[in-house]
């Protein structure tokens, strides 16, 4: 995607980001945060930080942490927000500016789908700066089955260009890098609103019209693995995260 198509793509999408669901449900937060013991010392890089929702809830825990992401207008609401100890920086995780070893910590919660281009590499230099026996929190959204594997691609292609991750695929991700005694939780944020993420989307209303009418229209069995509930102008969904919490060896 060029500069120019994604600035316009996040700037429609910064405006009403702290609406969506997923983004700012509590216990999503809680179960990412939790997967690792975050502490007074740390000195935490949060990768695509976006508005900020992470390095917010981050902060009165740690020592200091830095939020990087390359879209302005997220960065905005972010910096608008800010505390003492937090820092927002435009900034590439695939060239990093930073030392090797300069972090206890690497967060990064749904932002490498967005990576289309050196994903491995993005997640090579997430491994490079952190100090030996550092740890990298990483969470993705994922198909809840591999039967709506294609769904699940061929519907957020209306809405933009992304990866389509497997469980195996993010293990896989982290252990080319280096990434050691990886451990896996599971997250499922039951009957989320697919209203509400088109709504708050930045998608003209025929496109989030499609998209909804792709649920509706999905297989009993793809409806199924969802735990799909349909009402007269929503369906809820069970949506599926991996967290991952990987170390860097000594």
């Amino acid at each position: 995607m060029r500069q120019e198509s994604y600035d316009k793509f996040w700037k429609s999408r910064a405006k009403n980001y702290q609406k969506l669901e997923w983004a700012i449900k509590g216990e999503y937060l809680h179960a990412f945060l939790d997967a690792d013991n975050f502490c007074s010392k740390d000195t935490i890089l949060d990768i695509g930080s976006g508005t900020g929702i992470i390095a917010h809830t981050l902060s009165p825990f740690v020592k200091k942490i830095i939020g990087i992401d390359l879209s302005p207008d997220m960065l905005s609401h972010a910096i608008e927000h800010r505390t003492d100890n937090e820092e927002f920086v435009k900034m590439d995780v695939r060239k990093l500016q930073f030392k090797d070893e300069s972090f206890s910590k690497v967060t990064a919660r749904m932002v490498f789908h967005h990576i289309l281009e050196e994903t491995q590499e993005a997640m090579k230099e997430c491994y490079r700066v952190l100090k030996k026996g550092g740890q990298m929190i990483f969470s993705e959204g994922v198909p809840p089955s591999a039967h709506v594997k294609q769904f699940y691609t061929e519907m957020f292609r209306l809405k933009e260009e992304r990866l389509t991750f497997m469980d195996s695929d993010l293990l896989a991700l982290m252990r080319r890098s280096g990434f050691i005694n990886i451990k896996e939780k599971i997250y499922w944020m039951q009957q989320s609103s697919i209203k509400n993420w088109l709504d708050n989307s930045g998608l003209d209303t025929d496109t989030q019209s499609k998209i909804m009418q792709m649920h509706r229209d999905l297989d009993k069995r793809g409806k199924e693995d969802y735990n799909m509930k349909e009402t007269e102008d929503d369906c809820l969904i069970d949506m599926k995260f991996i967290i991952l919490i990987g170390e860097k060896s000594y």
